[in-house]
């Protein structure tokens, strides 16, 4: 599963780091998310994360069906979790999470590194009011 927006104009990548508050008995691992939010893990192995929304958010756990799959086919389900009473759901579930966006269209600048790290006001005169 990729991520996708109605036009997606800007595509790119994204990491995280898994909050220390979950108190996980797996670790950092991806199965600590289905355990924190009460899954069935007998039922469902989780092998992703999708997180939508800008104003309202929710997520949903990517996983595997061990009921639906068969030999031939493992079953996808998204599950998805209302988290819109939680405002804060992001910064308990990670540590950290980095976002990269570019022009959907670039195969350019998405392959580089920057050179420098620097601070807007490095560069631009910040005007008091």
């Amino acid at each position: 599963m990729k991520a996708g927006t109605q036009y997606n104009d800007f595509v790119g990548t994204a990491a995280a780091d898994i909050s220390d508050y979950l108190g996980s008995t797996f670790g950092n691992s991806l199965k600590s998310l289905g355990e924190y939010f009460k899954l069935n893990l007998e039922r469902f192995k989780v092998v992703g994360v999708s997180i939508h929304g800008s104003e309202d958010h929710y997520i949903s756990l990517i996983c595997v069906d061990n009921i639906k799959s068969n030999t031939e086919k493992e079953y996808i389900t998204s599950i998805s979790i209302d988290v819109n009473e939680d405002k804060d759901f992001l910064s308990f579930l990670f540590k950290t999470l980095h976002v990269v966006l570019y022009s959907r269209h670039d195969n350019q600048y998405s392959i580089l590194k920057c050179d420098e790290e620097a601070n807007y006001e490095d560069y631009h005169e910040v005007i008091v009011d």
